[in-house]
């Protein structure tokens, strides 16, 4: 028996339509496959640990703006130096691992003689290791223009000179109670401190650097 032309035609046609139909289900089924197989490979961020969270205008690590002075060692241990007078005080904490780079947590600490309880309290706490960061991920060693992206309110407000003989700039958020050092050329955090929000720091800076100049002075 012969078969009439538009018959075989049309047997063709349908023929080609489920052949597409079923290519483009195999296509959808890979695709939905890799689609799985990637989110199955990309990892979850993880939360970083709070003892090396900084937190601006409150604390870096396990160290909080406000907290006595004689709370320090409890939390963090005998400080590995110390730099007092008149009611002022720099406890440093350091690693003492010779084959990795000097990495110090340093907290500046005030007495108020003219309350009650005149006892020292953190005044400022600053880092210079890059395992401690804010919420966005910032960090020492990372760009002022990537810092500027998260902390639109940053001015400069100091320059000293470094060991290296670089200049380093304070750049700070008074309203957020953070100060970003930034060392030229380069122009990356080499330390974070945090203070108290909305406290102008000109005067109280934490004395780290004798040499500092100030701008915008009267």
């Amino acid at each position: 028996m012969k078969i009439k032309p538009y018959l075989l035609l049309l047997s063709i046609l349908c023929f080609a339509s489920c052949q597409n139909q079923e290519n483009r289900n195999q296509a959808e089924v890979e695709q939905a496959a890799g689609d799985t197989t990637a989110a199955a490979q990309t990892p979850e961020p993880q939360p970083l640990d709070s003892a090396y969270l900084i937190i601006p205008g409150k604390r870096i690590g396990q160290v909080e703006v406000g907290m006595a002075g004689s709370a320090l060692s409890a939390t963090l241990g005998k400080p590995d130096s110390t730099d007092a007078a008149m009611g002022k005080a720099l406890l440093y904490w350091t690693n003492q691992k010779t084959d990795q780079p000097q990495h110090y947590l340093v907290v500046y600490t005030e007495a108020d003689f003219g309350s009650d309880k005149p006892t020292p309290t953190v005044k400022q706490i600053q880092v210079n290791s890059p395992q401690f960061q804010t919420p966005e991920g910032i960090s020492t060693g990372k760009p002022l223009s990537e810092i500027r992206q998260k902390y639109s309110q940053l001015e400069p407000l100091a320059y000293y000179q470094n060991d290296a003989k670089q200049r380093v700039y304070l750049y700070d958020s008074q309203p957020e109670g953070i100060t970003f050092e930034v060392a030229l050329p380069d122009s990356l955090c080499t330390a974070i401190t945090v203070h108290e929000k909305g406290k102008a720091i000109t005067n109280t800076y934490l004395p780290v650097h004798p040499a500092t100049t100030w701008l915008n002075q009267p």
